[in-house]
């Protein structure tokens, strides 16, 4: 799913999602996760929660369920899922536009239904006995489970339109290269309104009953839009939708992403990993990092918009400060080859290039806890990090810091593709700038 297009005031990311997550279909592209918030309810009644939750969730006893439906007069079908599985299926609508779908709430706890095959602007019911569904209006109710997922699910389904509509005005205008003319920063500003109001939805959810089982839906398909930042606080809060077996994997996801996360702690020593040059070629991030100068390490790829606007300006600042010692590593998410060395070449990035050629599945991404790209870690002379996820003004201050009082060195610089020696400087030796501590 795609990331928002807008962070801090600056330029769109491209984020990733988890592989367990099933986000709405707009947002199939790149992008993050999941929230959670502390338990204050009475022991008794977690205690209790407990056990109708094993019931529901877990399967330790049988359940039925049964779900009467109400669709637009003219529709045929209803089709749904259990959110646990990609199969979609679907139930005939009677003449007087009324369906009835039942089962064993152990095999489906959470269903989604829409009158759309590819279930976009879906609804989604907890199977915990008898539920009412009313898709015209994006109402579901009939048990209390599903009270409490209405109230944010009804409010979100208004919203859901919009944003698919904005995510295909700004897939138009990247296609058109319009990316970073006041037209797309104005969809990016109102893609950003819309996912921030959604996600905000979704966190309160969680925040105000965190002991609904109803949660673990509403951050399966909607957690995505919150930062990460506020999904590792919230699975850390341990509320009762993290337990669910539809959440588990991604909690788990998250965990590993926490400890990956680590290996981009200012202060920590780089870690290194051997990755492919376009030719072919394998180099560690080690050939580069730990050898005397500050580099860059990039994380781009080719189909990321956000990344290619950001090019123009990461060039401007290779071409300022590598006469100085100052190198790019750009490690690539791509896992087209041609697509990958071909934006090299349109955009003439003259540094050095590296990729397992993974997409997401990137190893390098994995071992640094990368869910979003354009992303950096800048590392000092000696190998350490200085700084994470620095970006726009922010790297361009961070740089004429660390090389204030710099003089020339020799230089020379490799075609990026080619690996020719394009541009040869000489000038004095190395003396990176000192750092401010604060």
């Amino acid at each position: 799913m795609p990331s928002r297009l807008r962070e801090n005031g600056q330029e769109p990311k491209c984020r990733s999602r988890p592989k367990n997550a099933k986000c709405l279909s707009l947002f199939k592209e790149k992008r993050t996760f999941v929230p959670i918030y502390p338990l204050n309810s009475h022991n008794m009644k977690k205690m209790l929660f407990s056990m109708a939750f094993a019931a529901l969730a877990l399967g330790a006893s049988a359940q039925q369920y049964v779900v009467k439906g109400k669709a637009t007069p003219g529709q045929s079908v209803v089709y749904y899922r259990n959110l646990q599985s990609n199969n979609v299926d679907s139930v005939k609508v009677g003449k007087d536009g009324t369906f009835t779908l039942q089962g064993d709430a152990q095999q489906q706890p959470f269903l989604q239904l829409s009158e759309q095959r590819d279930l976009n602007n879906s609804l989604v019911a907890v199977l915990d006995g008898t539920v009412t569904v009313d898709l015209p209006t994006s109402t579901v109710s009939g048990t209390t489970e599903n009270a409490l997922l209405n109230n944010t699910q009804s409010v979100v389904a208004k919203k859901v339109p919009g944003i698919i509509a904005l995510v295909s005005q700004l897939k138009q205008y990247q296609a058109e290269g319009k990316v970073g003319t006041p037209e797309f920063k104005a969809l990016a500003d109102q893609y950003e309104q819309a996912v921030t109001e959604v996600g905000a939805l979704v966190k309160k959810s969680l925040k105000d009953h965190p002991e609904a089982v109803s949660n673990a839906p509403l951050f399966y398909l909607y957690g995505s839009l919150l930062d990460e930042e506020d999904i590792q606080a919230l699975i850390a809060s341990k509320a009762a939708c993290f337990s669910t077996p539809l959440l588990q994997p991604l909690v788990d996801q998250f965990a590993h992403r926490a400890e990956a996360m680590k290996s981009h702690q200012p202060g920590s020593q780089f870690k290194d990993i051997a990755l492919q040059t376009p030719q072919g070629a394998t180099k560690r991030l080690s050939d580069y990092c730990g050898k005397g100068n500050y580099v860059l390490v990039d994380f781009w790829a080719s189909w990321c918009g956000p990344c290619r606007a950001e090019m123009p300006r990461v060039k401007a600042l290779y071409e300022k400060y590598h006469s100085k010692g100052f190198e790019i590593v750009g490690v690539s998410l791509d896992n087209d080859k041609a697509a990958w060395t071909g934006a090299i070449q349109r955009m003439n990035l003259p540094w050095p290039h590296l990729s397992d050629l993974k997409g997401w599945q990137s190893e390098a991404a994995a071992l640094y806890g990368i869910s979003s790209i354009p992303a950096t870690l800048l590392i000092d002379p000696q190998g350490k990090i200085v700084a994470f996820g620095l970006r726009g003004d922010q790297l361009d201050a961070k740089v004429a810091e660390l090389y204030a009082n710099a003089p020339d060195v020799q230089t020379t610089t490799p075609d990026a593709v080619t690996g020719a020696t394009k541009v040869e400087r000489t000038a004095g030796k190395a003396r990176p700038g000192k750092r401010v501590r604060k």
